[in-house]
């Protein structure tokens, strides 16, 4: 395929280099003019690794609407008493966004253990049983529909450049990314926590305000809710091209089961332990 344009500058590494952008892309050139191989890497993947970076804001908003709304509907539903549904309220946001935060935490090292873990399997194979895994890579390019020769070709240059190799060959037997076992850093942890709080903030809110009964609290407290629900389903839809409107509907309507699943908890349960069923709003 013909180069539209290049632009040849100096770089800072390697050192005694060049290279040349193609279509917003770098490919280092070594000075004897070979290609100085390293796993690729573009603009989109780099804007997809954002975008799913939004996994941690939508899960920890939405889960934080529904975990308090279901606690101080509950609450609501089986005392009158004001002060209670705040103390409530407000434990549930602290305790939900510490416990989310960490959880992502603990569950990101953990995944990117069990994935570092498997990249150094593999790779202490390809030192140990190099045969093997020459003719396993062989057998996914066939797979792929590359003729014998082929596939032996492009496993023997491979096979000249082991990172590249080893990128290749666990992306074909794992489905998965070198880079997926970098550190994550604490940027996801403190997403996820501070979606949780503000999302669990909305259906406390309402009670603050002592000018509003129990009822109009629970009422508005939904409604902020809603609102919630559907603009983060709405913009998660946005994201994935998957029709906005009917995420956020979708969402609206797991929200409005966990509502009324949580009311009625909150009306019948008291009556199993002798307490008695309070009404909406007291």
């Amino acid at each position: 395929m013909p180069v539209p344009s290049c632009n040849v500058c100096r770089m800072s590494e390697p050192r005694n280099s060049l290279s040349i952008q193609t279509d917003n892309r770098i490919a280092s050139i070594d000075e004897r003019g070979n290609h100085a191989a390293r796993i690729p890497d573009t603009p989109e993947r780099r804007l997809l690794e954002r975008q799913r970076s939004i996994r941690e804001i939508v899960f920890g908003a939405q889960d934080g609407v529904l975990t308090t709304l279901g606690i101080v509907t509950g609450v609501n539903g089986a005392t009158a008493d004001r002060g209670t549904i705040l103390i409530t309220g407000f434990l549930s946001m602290l305790v939900g966004a510490i416990s989310m935060g960490v959880g992502e935490y603990l569950g990101g090292k953990a995944e990117r253990e069990v994935v570092a873990s498997a990249i150094d399997r593999e790779q202490r194979e390809m030192i140990d049983m190099p045969a093997e895994e020459f003719a396993e890579q062989i057998a996914y390019y066939k797979l792929k529909g590359f003729t014998d020769d082929e596939a032996n070709t492009i496993v023997r240059r491979l096979e000249k450049n082991p990172e590249i190799w080893l990128h290749e060959m666990v992306r074909d037997e794992f489905g998965i990314d070198l880079r997926e076992a970098e550190a994550g850093g604490l940027r996801a942890p403190f997403a996820m926590a501070g979606s949780f709080a503000i999302g669990a903030a909305l259906p406390v809110l309402p009670y603050a305000f002592g000018s509003l009964s129990l009822l109009s609290a629970i009422w508005i407290g939904l409604g902020f809710a809603i609102a919630a629900l559907f603009g983060i389903g709405y913009f998660a839809g946005t994201l994935s091209a998957r029709r906005p409107l009917v995420k956020g509907l979708e969402i609206v309507a797991y929200g409005a089961a966990v509502f009324a699943i949580a009311w009625l908890a909150g009306h019948y349960v008291p009556g199993l332990f002798g307490r008695p069923a309070v009404g909406v709003g007291g």
